[in-house]
């Protein structure tokens, strides 16, 4: 599979439990575990999508949905552009 094809793919994934499961916190290592990505991967795809105020990084290090102010559901392209 293409390097770009996996991270959207985890991306998506990553993406839809917090869309799927509202109030879902994850840490960095559950992230990485439910992505299939490597740490640093991933820890560069939530702070993607923090940067564009999909999630926010809480106090206690662990990532959640920011909440309606989210973006659109076309975002993956600028991410990986």
């Amino acid at each position: 599979m293409e390097a770009t094809t996996r991270v959207v793919m985890a991306l998506e994934r990553l993406k839809g439990v917090f869309l799927e499961i509202p109030g879902t916190q994850l840490s960095l290592a559950d992230a990485t575990t439910l992505s299939g990505l490597d740490s640093q991967m991933c820890r560069q795809l939530l702070a993607a999508l923090v940067d564009v105020r999909f999630l926010t990084y809480t106090p206690a290090g662990a990532y959640r949905r920011r909440g309606p102010l989210a973006p659109d559901e076309h975002f993956a392209h600028h991410l990986l552009s």
